[in-house]
């Protein structure tokens, strides 16, 4: 059986060659779309970071400005100064049940001065005073005599709180704090970006027994995890929470958990540590971003870039293909064809050939040189009748 002849084989070598190319091309391609895309999204997640920053901020400020008005309010001054628990009562009362409907105010303290200060009124809860307040934001207002804020852990979940020394005729006369719960955030946050989040907060910062009192046995998520629980999300989503790292060992950049796809969607997950006022990483945000039209878009560029290669890699082909042709295998036959003449004005035995080495256009070349070059050393030819040995006897 003849063998293929050189120039087919180059052409397959070089159209296997392009092609293997272009599929390796191809995956690189889609390994930095990939990459590209999830870099985004990734800065979308870390954008929900910002955004729960930025509404911490704004409620900050917002609690800063209350405290403000209240501070400056004669009638509770002057109940206070008197140290009147019942008239302070009944003048904040009103101001405080207006403050829960407008504003989510759900803590109001008014706190004695002192080393060890203690809480003369609760608003929230008037039939518990006179223990002692050991906050971080409490300790950050005596300290700076100015506003202390930031999230506090209670018992079962954070409260965002703002503390403010209350100052008259240049003496101190106490503190005055305001709290809210941060619940809100993560509904708020939602309604603007359309994404999923969900709080976790390591257990040790966490009162079991109040956790199960505030749940209830059913709704008891406390055994759900070994070391953290969620004390807020906006989904229930499977997935969306799952993650067996320590939270308190993420950077602060975030941590991107990579893509989940449920159905004809496709999510992608990431998480960022949440510090107390003490500036502890107390506990996780959750992000699930929806990453569907990204997703479709890097398969769709994927798939154009390797149609795209494999084009080019036809192309490239064809015309290397072409120039060896040309370049190499027409020059060889004119060689060939020239070596032929030469041959037979010399005269040399027909009836004497060259062993070939090979069956194609090289192998064939090759024979005839030494048939030209060296006569003596090409043996006799067998009859056409007989059949060939070993030995060519």
């Amino acid at each position: 059986m003849r063998s293929l002849s050189v120039e087919l084989k180059l052409i397959f070598v070089v159209v296997a060659v392009c092609v293997a190319g272009s599929l390796v091309a191809a995956r690189i391609a889609g390994e930095i779309f990939e990459k590209n895309v999830e870099e985004a999204a990734l800065a979308t997640l870390q954008g929900a970071a910002h955004a729960f920053a930025a509404q911490e901020r704004s409620d900050v400020e917002k609690l800063g400005a209350t405290l403000d008005a209240l501070l400056a309010n004669d009638e509770l001054r002057a109940a206070f100064l008197a140290r009147d628990r019942e008239r302070l009562l009944a003048a904040a009362a009103p101001l405080f049940a207006t403050m829960k409907d407008r504003d989510r105010i759900t803590h109001w303290y008014f706190i004695e001065p002192g080393p060890a200060p203690t809480v003369f009124l609760r608003v929230h809860r008037p039939a518990l005073h006179g223990d002692v307040v050991g906050r971080t934001t409490l300790r950050i207002a005596m300290e700076t005599r100015e506003l202390g804020a930031g999230k506090e852990l209670g018992k079962t979940a954070f409260a965002l709180r703002a503390v403010r020394p209350w100052f008259h005729g240049g003496k101190l006369l106490g503190y005055m704090e305001l709290a809210e719960e941060i619940d809100h955030f993560l509904a708020a946050m939602k309604i603007h970006t359309g994404d999923e989040y969900g709080l976790l907060v390591k257990k040790k910062f966490l009162d079991e027994k109040a956790w199960a009192s505030v749940l209830g046995p059913r709704s008891n998520t406390w055994n759900d995890r070994p070391d953290v629980v969620v004390v807020d999300t906006t989904t229930f989503t499977e997935g969306i929470i799952d993650f067996d790292g320590d939270v308190e060992s993420i950077p602060d950049a975030g941590l991107a958990l990579g893509e989940i796809e449920r159905g004809e969607r496709a999510y992608v997950r990431g998480m960022f540590p949440i510090r107390d006022a003490a500036g502890r990483k107390v506990g996780a945000l959750f992000v699930l971003h929806d990453f569907t039209r990204q997703h479709a878009a890097v398969g769709a560029a994927r798939l154009q870039a390797l149609l795209a290669l494999l084009t080019v890699a036809g192309a490239c082909a064809a015309v290397i293909a072409v120039a060896v042709q040309r370049l190499l295998f027409v020059r060889l036959a004119r060689l060939r064809r020239e070596l032929e003449a030469h041959a037979d004005e010399a005269m040399l035995p027909q009836g004497r050939i060259v062993q070939l080495r090979s069956e194609d256009e090289i192998g064939r070349l090759e024979a005839l040189f030494r048939r030209v070059l060296h006569p003596s050393r090409a043996r006799d030819e067998p009859p056409r009748d007989a059949p060939a040995t070993g030995s060519g006897r």
